[in-house]
């Protein structure tokens, strides 16, 4: 006489956790589907035999599914740097057709001091969008930049390039999670009413049994100043995978308008903005994705 579904459940959960601990590590899937026929399980019938398969060959499918492309790095750093003390927010968030891909999102709250006209430390905390739709914390991250150049006034011959560093360290709230560590070259240009910002990027993976190899990716920004205030340009976002297996077919890519400027605000407190309209360039990018900042910034 056959038992009641639940109980068969019960017993399938016993004789999994039996076959697992008689093992030196985790069963697969393809085991537990032979164990599912073995005869120590003649009280099961062939009904959750078959619906047990079904979940394991589902389990399996998501384990080996192709691991989903990380969105690119939406922000170009300059690598000028002032005495200054900076608040502020950026992020982004998705739209697209398919779910997978549609109303993805990340925020992140700094706060930063310019010690010096060459040093800047930067502390920021991560939010990340949720199955639930709501910003769960999941990270800080340590950022410090470093100007090589003397910065010089817009009254003043610009530098042939500005040139910067910036390195940076990613701390997981979940102990189990990767550190990441971040280092960008810092590119910048200016001439006549024109500004180039560009960020070559490499990041790598870290502790916690996790050894990731190096992945590249880039930022750029051109911007018009039209005034200080309304400065119109482009922004484009990307990342060119690991390091032995780069592709651009492969990963996300993002370009589009945006519109950057400072307003004064009083006492040598002004706002930094950032706002862009950023389309997808390849199959795994999100079709449309709006990235902003926002950040008061004092000098001292």
């Amino acid at each position: 006489m056959e038992l009641e579904n639940t109980d068969q459940l019960k017993i399938c959960c016993y004789y999994f956790e039996l076959l697992n601990s008689q093992t030196n590590k985790p069963i697969s899937c393809y085991s537990f589907i032979l164990f599912i026929f073995n005869k120590k399980m003649p009280s099961v019938s062939v009904y959750l035999k078959i619906h047990l398969i079904a979940l394991c060959l589902m389990l399996t499918g998501l384990v080996y599914a192709e691991e989903p492309t990380e969105s690119p790095p939406f922000r170009a750093w300059w690598p000028i740097v002032n005495k200054e003390l900076e608040a502020g927010t950026r992020g982004f968030a998705t739209k697209d057709s398919a779910p997978e891909k549609n109303n993805l999102g990340k925020q992140k709250y700094g706060l930063g001091v310019g010690f010096t006209d060459r040093f800047f430390v930067e502390v920021e905390g991560h939010l990340k969008k949720g199955v639930d739709g709501r910003n769960h914390f999941n990270a800080f991250e340590i950022e410090s930049r470093y100007e090589f150049t003397d910065t010089k006034a817009f009254n003043e011959t610009a530098n042939p390039i500005d040139i910067g560093l910036l390195v940076g360290i990613k701390l997981p709230k979940k102990l189990a999670d990767p550190y990441e560590f971040e280092s960008r070259l810092l590119l910048y240009k200016r001439a006549g009413r024109l500004r180039n910002t560009f960020n070559f990027i490499i990041e790598k993976e870290f502790g916690n049994g996790e050894s990731g190899q190096i992945e590249v990716g880039y930022a750029n920004q051109f911007r018009y100043k039209l005034t200080p205030n309304i400065q119109p340009g482009l922004e484009f976002f990307g990342r060119f995978g690991k390091l032995g297996d780069l592709s651009y077919s492969k990963q996300q890519h993002n370009l589009g308008p945006g519109v950057f400027g400072f307003i004064p605000v009083k006492n040598g407190i002004s706002l930094k903005y950032e706002f862009a309209y950023l389309f997808g360039t390849t199959e795994s990018t999100p079709n449309k994705t709006l990235k902003w900042l926002t950040e008061f910034e004092y000098r001292f």
